[in-house]
């Protein structure tokens, strides 16, 4: 890597106490060339859209929380599939996307866009852009940002003979905090680089631009003793 300075990414970043990074989840656009009809009446003329999320707890707030609203407002239906990231870009590739709209993170949408796989959206025809007044780098020309979420650190509270990791110093610190770690999968979300250069001193306030070699030096550091990458929160 010829520069290892980074600038500050297009994502929210911040945190308070340990959640030391944040990422956005976005609704995408992924066109299929074709209507879908589907059974049922309403506003919407017996049509439907099919949606991918990731399902479980998060995917029931969405049909609670819109899913269900849309589809009492416009009468349009909500389909809702879930695929990884591989099996819709190949589906796209193909040229027969099961999905109309895709909720993803922030950076899955990069790659997304990397490989051309997105339809541009029409912001105009969002009729409540303009009075949701999001920063404008949370509306991209294929994404419009929806939630956050943040990666913080968790720990048995009878695994220390009382004492608690009160940094993330003392996440590295696997002497005097003995047992595996688990982090991040790459696959699945952003290096975890804000908290390994936290781990190496590096004050929350000058962290950005992120030194990138610095940060992965730090994280091979604690590579033997990371017993899992996760790859679904």
């Amino acid at each position: 890597m010829n520069d290892p300075m980074i600038g500050r990414r297009s994502l929210l970043r911040g945190a308070g106490g340990l959640a030391a990074l944040a990422a956005l989840p976005s609704l995408s656009a992924c066109g299929t060339g074709t209507s879908r009809a589907a059974s049922g009446g309403g506003k919407g003329g017996s049509k439907t859209v099919i949606v991918r999320d990731s399902g479980g707890a998060f995917g029931e707030a969405l049909q609670k929380a819109v899913y269900t609203p849309f589809t009492k407002e416009t009468g349009i239906n909500v389909q809702v599939t879930n695929l990884q990231g591989t099996q819709m870009l190949a589906q796209i590739k193909q040229g027969r996307p099961q999905f109309d709209l895709i909720n993803n993170s922030m950076m899955d949408h990069a790659k997304f866009v990397g490989q051309d796989a997105l339809e541009t959206l029409d912001l105009d025809r969002i009729k409540s852009l303009k009075s949701a007044k999001l920063p404008e780098h949370l509306v991209t020309d294929h994404s419009v940002a929806a939630s956050f979420y943040a990666q913080c650190m968790a720990y048995r509270t009878d695994a220390f003979g009382g004492r608690k990791p009160q940094s993330w110093a003392d996440f590295w610190d696997t002497k005097a905090f003995k047992g595996a770690r688990s982090m991040c999968n790459p696959e699945a979300d952003l290096p975890e680089l804000e908290f390994a250069l936290m781990a190496d001193g590096v004050p929350m306030d000058k962290l950005y631009p992120l030194d990138v070699d610095r940060a992965f030096k730090v994280l091979t550091r604690l590579r033997s003793d990371v017993k899992k990458f996760w790859d679904s929160g």
